[in-house]
Parts: C-alpha cells; structure tokens; sequence
C-alpha cells in the first residue's frame, strides 16, 4: 500500500542526516505489514539500516538488506496461511510476502509469525469497522484555475469508543497509494456537530516542490486528475506509527536536520509495524467546484 516504506526513510536518514560520531548499532529485522478488509496480507522484511554502514552503492545496500528466505506465518482465530515471498518492484524494498489464501476480515485479529536467521518476530492487530465519507467537496482554487483543493467530511458516529484515521490517495492506473500530506485524523478533530473535515494533500517531499512545472502545484491536485482516495481506520498503535512516521519523514527532507528517533514499533523481537485498516476507496474525477455526496 505504502510506496515510502520503513526502508526509503532509513535510507534517507542515513544519506542525509549522518553523524560520524554517532555509535553504530546492530540491524534488527524489520517487519512493514499490513491487512485490511477484503484484501490479501503483505508483508516486507529487511534488516534495518544503521548510521555509519560502508556500502559501494545504494543497490548494494538494497540488495544487501533484503531477507528473502524468512518463513512468514499470518493467522486468526479459524485460519492460519504460509505467505509466499516474490520479487515486486512496486514496493521498496521490491520483495513482497502475501498469500491468497486468506482474505481481512472486519474486526478479526490477525498475528503475524516471522521465522528468519534463528530469530522469531511476532505481532498482532485488528482490523477496524471501516469510516464513510459523507461527502467530498471539490474546489478550484480562488487564486489560480490549475489548483484544486479536495476536502472530504466524515460524521464521528460512535462518540463513546476513540476512532483514528488515516488518508491515502494514488493516481488511476498506479499500483500503490501514497499516505497523504497531514492525512491523520482522530474524533478530536470533529467540530461541535461531529463532523471531521479531511482536506486532501498530495505527499511530496518538500525538497522537490520547486523542481518542475508538475511540482509548482505543491500540495495540491489539478483539475481532471483521476484519482482514489483510500479512507481507514486504524487502532490507536497504527496512528501512533503514522503520526511519528510523518513527523520524521517530513522532518528529514529537510537539509541539516538529522533525525534519530525511534519509531514506535508493535514488533515483538524486531522493529516495523503490523497493522490492520478498516478501508474503504472513493474514485474520483475531480471536477471544478463539485461536492459528490454518499448515501450510507
């Protein structure tokens, strides 16, 4: 789901936030999973990268890190599956666990056994009730024709029980989506009618916004793009991982900022996340000044 993986902001931090000073630490396994409703388990295991490794060239680190051999184990209550590794190019590191024998339930929980180099990781989660959006406002921006601003709207209808939620987007026709610019919510957000607005932003490194014609848009959409927008819900420990990965992420793009924190990790014996998305997907066209409107 998730083309900036775990390995892609290791890898930032390594080339642009060294300290030589630093001590080196031993790699761990790191376990980038996820499952959600309707849609297969995926599972991508490397070995973490450290400040200070010596490597000839970022294809000999990729290559290097990769751990293609590890027996990866995904069960529930009634069904447990072996997940089959394959080399995938549309995630990075492009090598991807999954099995199609078992499918996510909604409320089901699921753990998750990695078997590799003697060592054994373990984690578990759940996949939550998925969130609808009420809505999805579409606007031109008022200051130039070639911008569009998306927003969409979801009514917080359980206000005893805390509910996170996360954003992702991707173009039509491409494989993985992408989490979206400040795509974290939580009920907190809600105004006094429980109503949570969601503006959705493109995910570019702030590096990059003035780098072409394309990137001139920054944040933002332009008219006639196609895209899906993918609306989850995630327990409090997947919104942790994506609140901290975000910060960091963003934080890294940014020259003479070295990061060294920790992301929290739901990884017994490793490091990474496992966690389960109640999802659902809203394909749109977006059409100047449209407000598109869902039944539920």
């Amino acid at each position: 789901m998730f083309p900036k993986s775990l390995y892609t902001l290791f890898l930032t931090l390594i080339l642009f936030g060294c300290n030589p000073d630093r001590e080196v630490l031993e790699p761990a396994i790191v376990l980038e999973g996820w499952i959600e409703n309707g849609e297969h388990p995926v599972a991508l295991l490397h070995y973490s990268m450290v400040m200070g490794e010596e490597y000839d060239s970022v294809s000999q680190l990729l290559m290097d890190k990769l751990i293609t051999l590890g027996k990866v184990t995904v069960s529930s209550s009634n069904e447990s599956a072996i997940m089959i590794g394959g080399f995938d190019t549309a995630y990075l590191p492009p090598y991807k666990y999954t099995t199609p024998r078992l499918v996510g339930v909604e409320g089901a929980t699921y753990t998750i056994d990695v078997e590799y180099d003697n060592k054994t990781i373990t984690a578990q989660t759940t996949i939550p009730a998925p969130a609808f959006f009420d809505s999805i406002r579409v606007q031109q921006s008022p200051i130039t024709d070639s911008i569009i601003h998306v927003t969409g709207y979801v009514t917080d209808t359980d206000p005893n029980n805390e509910n996170y939620y996360v954003l992702f987007y991707r173009y039509r026709g491409d494989k993985q989506y992408q989490h979206c610019f400040l795509g974290l919510f939580s009920d907190h957000d809600a105004d006094e009618n429980r109503t949570i607005s969601m503006p959705v932003y493109r995910n570019i490194s702030n590096s990059t916004l003035k780098l072409s014609d394309d990137n001139k848009r920054g944040r933002y959409f332009k008219p006639w793009d196609k895209i899906d927008i993918k609306l989850t819900t995630v327990d409090s420990i997947g919104y942790r991982f994506w609140s901290e990965f975000s910060a960091i992420s963003t934080t890294s793009s940014i020259a003479f900022m070295p990061i060294y924190t920790n992301i929290h990790t739901n990884i017994e014996g490793g490091k990474g996340y496992w966690i389960g998305y109640g999802a659902k997907v809203y394909p749109l066209t977006l059409r100047r000044d449209t407000t598109i409107r869902y039944p539920h």
